[in-house]
């Protein structure tokens, strides 16, 4: 016991962790405050362990370690919590070790059986031996993460020096709204946009019930979602760092590294050589064609490739069901024609080898008649909480609910392309909309080839969206039909320009043009 903990103590101090010798009862040896602002020296560290040779190892955490650490006894949820290096103590609880915060102070029962550990405080590390005999273990070895301040929120803002603990007190009838509009904006702006819905929402609905009397829920929400639309269009600007050029190079390989690994490849070749390499996150991709030339194929199709490469996607099917979805997938998959699959006259047994190495691919899909774009969002969000997504597929755009108050058209798609436009860019997950082209591209009888002004109500989809893919047929007759041309007609990071794409008929898969 001498020997392990004294070693790991050694080698912990070598990394920069403060450490200090922990009696039995859980209390430290020394007088340890200093530690909190140095670390303890190899001799030090050698003699608390001559001098304690059955003393536990005990960690300093906050900024002297860079740690924060979640406290969590036996019986407390960890599962809420994001994964990270976790030990698992000795009396069956666990500690979870995040990178420093500085948002909070030590705090006992933040939650339920959950304490806070930060500065001025200390936990007992691997390899101790709890007062019940039993060893403190590794867990997890995960690499450390960011602490989750958001899960946090409340109880962050309640340790601050302001008004808070005033306005928990409850406010009168006659200022309720006022400071409902102020709570909104200090809870929405500390928390990500992904988590409004389940962390910043029940902190304002928790505020609202210390009112006298509270607001009626359907004006507190109305007020939420005044506020959460000024702060989405304006936090990611107000809130930027000054930076010298030292910084930002060294945030520019770092920020490059991460964007290579996050982009996902259309599967097409030509055309991920015009988007170098494929969809980026944070950028809103729109896929314009008129009716029955192949838009939701063309989506379905991305959609496919990059799961077939890892990527995981979320597709919002507004046009057709989830079933008729999937047999589009199967047939892809199977290479079986998509009418067999559709008329139940496929070869049994290839389906259901098919339908079982299918289901191993990353695609989510949500059928949605009547979303409003507002519920594609809060979707997302929820569908975050459980696990990652590399892709979101809108199918298709004008076929959202959102309705405006003007009853203009335009202004209805312009409101709808900002929510995507804003959804992309908050959770740095590319989303894809197909969308329908206007009937200027057949006047006169003859089909032309797109152009950016013949995207439908085009005023707002032609500015927001970071990359504009046009498809175009000169024929929709089965003899010119399998051939697609794809038309990169904006790209805010990238060239524009032309390619063929090979359209199967059977299967309604686009495929690289085996003449490109």
């Amino acid at each position: 016991m001498k020997n392990k903990c004294k070693r790991s103590a050694l080698r912990l101090s070598n990394k920069g962790i403060s450490v200090i010798p922990i009696r039995p009862d859980k209390k430290p040896y020394i007088a340890w405050k200093e530690y909190t602002e140095r670390i303890a020296t190899e001799d030090e560290i050698t003699k608390w362990w001559q001098d304690y040779p059955d003393a536990n190892l005990g960690i300093v955490t906050g900024k002297i370690s860079n740690l924060t650490v979640v406290d969590v006894e036996e019986g407390g949820l960890i599962d809420y919590l994001p994964e990270t290096l976790t030990v698992a103590t000795g009396g069956g609880g666990f500690h979870l070790y995040y990178r420093y915060s500085d948002k909070f102070k030590n705090a006992v029962r933040i939650r339920d059986l959950t304490d806070i550990r930060n500065d001025s405080g200390y936990v007992i590390a691997p390899p101790s031996i709890h007062k019940s005999g039993k060893q403190y273990t590794y867990h997890s070895k995960k690499a450390i993460s960011q602490f989750p301040e958001h899960l946090f929120l409340t109880e962050i803002i309640k340790q601050r020096k302001n008004d808070w603990n005033v306005l928990l007190k409850g406010v009168s009838a006659g200022n309720r709204n006022q400071v409902a509009a102020k709570v909104c904006g200090l809870i929405l702006t500390k928390t990500p946009f992904n988590m409004w819905e389940y962390v910043a929402w029940p902190a304002v609905r928790d505020w609202n019930q210390h009112n006298k009397p509270p607001l009626p829920e359907d004006e507190l929400r109305a007020t939420f979602d005044s506020i959460s639309g000024r702060v989405l269009y304006s936090q990611n600007d107000s809130e930027r760092e000054i930076l010298n050029l030292t910084d930002l190079a060294k945030r520019y390989r770092e920020e490059k590294k991460e964007a290579t690994k996050a982009i996902v490849p259309t599967g097409f070749e030509t055309l991920d050589f015009y988007l170098n390499g494929g969809f980026r996150p944070g950028d809103l991709i729109l896929v314009g064609a008129r009716p029955s030339v192949g838009k939701s194929s063309f989506a379905l199709s991305v959609a496919y490739n990059a799961a077939k490469v890892g990527k995981k996607v979320l597709f919002f099917s507004i046009e057709m069901t989830s079933l008729e979805l999937y047999e589009r997938l199967l047939s892809f998959h199977t290479g079986i024609p998509a009418s067999l699959i559709i008329n139940g006259t496929a070869n049994k047994k290839e389906v259901e080898e098919g339908s079982l190495s299918l289901s191993k691919l990353p695609i989510q899909l949500a059928e949605l008649s009547k979303a409003t774009s507002k519920e594609v969002v809060e979707i997302v969000q929820r569908q975050l909480l459980e696990s990652e997504i590399d892709l979101i597929v809108v199918d298709y755009i004008q076929y959202l609910r959102d309705k405006h108050k003007s009853g203009n058209e335009s202004t209805r798609v312009g409101e709808i392309s900002k929510n995507l436009k804003s959804l992309a860019r908050s959770t740095k997950i590319p989303v894809l909309c197909p969308c329908q082209l206007n009937r200027k591209t057949e006047e006169g009888g003859n089909t032309r080839m797109p152009r950016l002004s013949d995207l439908r109500d085009s005023g707002n989809l032609e500015q927001d969206a970071d990359t504009v893919i046009l498809l175009h047929r000169r024929s929709t007759s089965d003899d010119h039909k399998s051939k697609t041309n794809v038309i990169v007609a904006k790209q805010r990071k990238g060239e524009t320009g032309r390619l063929d794409l090979h359209f199967n008929l059977q299967t309604t898969r686009f495929e690289n043009d085996p003449i490109e």
